[in-house]
C-alpha cells in the first residue's frame, strides 16, 4: 500500500513539476516572443499595408515584453524592446515613459538617453529632448561624438525656443 501511494505521490509531483516548468516561461521566452511579434508588425505587416494585423501583431508584443519586465524588472533591454515598440506605433509620451523606466535601471546606458531624446522631440517637448541629450552627452568621451551631441542639443533647443513654452513639457529626468 505504502508503494503504490508513494508512486502515486511522485507521479504527481512530477506532473506538477512538468506543469509549472511548461507554463512558466522565462523573461528570455517573453523577450524572444515580443521580438518574433514585433518582427511580424514591423517588417510584414507594415510595408504590406495590413494595419490589422500589424496593430495586433504590436499588441502581442507589447504583451510580451510587458510580461518579460515583470518576470525581470531589471533587465532594461526589455524595456527597450518595449518602448520601441510604443514608437514605431508614434505612442511617443508611452515610449519617453517606458525610456525613463530603463534609465532608473541602467542610468550608464547611452542607448537610452538617445532613445529618450527622440521620443521626445517627436512629442513635443524640445526642452526635454535637450535635458535627455545633456546627459548623453556628460557621460560621451569621444569628442567627435559629443560635437554630434552638441549639433543636436543646439537644434532641439532651436526647436524649444520656437514652440510654444505652455505646450512644452518640463523634460525631467530620472
Amino acid at each position: 500500500m505504502k508503494t503504490a501511494s508513494f508512486k502515486k505521490t511522485i507521479l504527481l509531483l512530477v506532473i506538477a513539476g512538468l506543469l509549472s516548468y511548461t507554463s512558466a516561461q522565462s523573461e528570455d521566452d517573453f523577450e524572444k516572443a515580443g521580438l518574433k511579434h514585433f518582427d511580424s508588425a514591423y517588417f510584414k505587416a507594415v510595408p504590406q499595408k495590413n494595419k490589422a494585423r500589424a496593430d495586433a501583431e504590436f499588441a502581442l508584443a507589447e504583451k510580451a515584453f510587458q510580461k518579460a519586465i515583470e518576470k525581470k524588472p531589471q533587465r532594461f533591454e526589455a524595456y527597450l524592446h518595449l518602448g520601441r515598440t510604443y514608437h514605431v506605433q508614434k505612442k511617443y509620451a508611452a515610449a519617453a515613459g517606458i525610456y525613463r523606466s530603463a534609465l532608473v535601471i541602467a542610468p550608464e546606458q547611452k542607448k537610452i538617453y538617445l532613445r529618450l531624446a527622440s521620443a521626445l522631440e517627436k512629442a513635443g517637448d524640445y526642452q526635454g529632448a535637450v535635458n535627455a541629450l545633456e546627459k548623453l552627452r556628460a557621460l560621451e568621451s569621444d569628442d567627435r561624438v559629443i560635437r554630434i551631441i552638441d549639433d543636436f542639443i543646439g537644434q532641439m533647443g532651436e526647436r524649444a525656443a520656437r514652440t510654444d513654452p505652455d505646450k512644452s513639457q518640463s523634460g525631467e529626468l530620472p
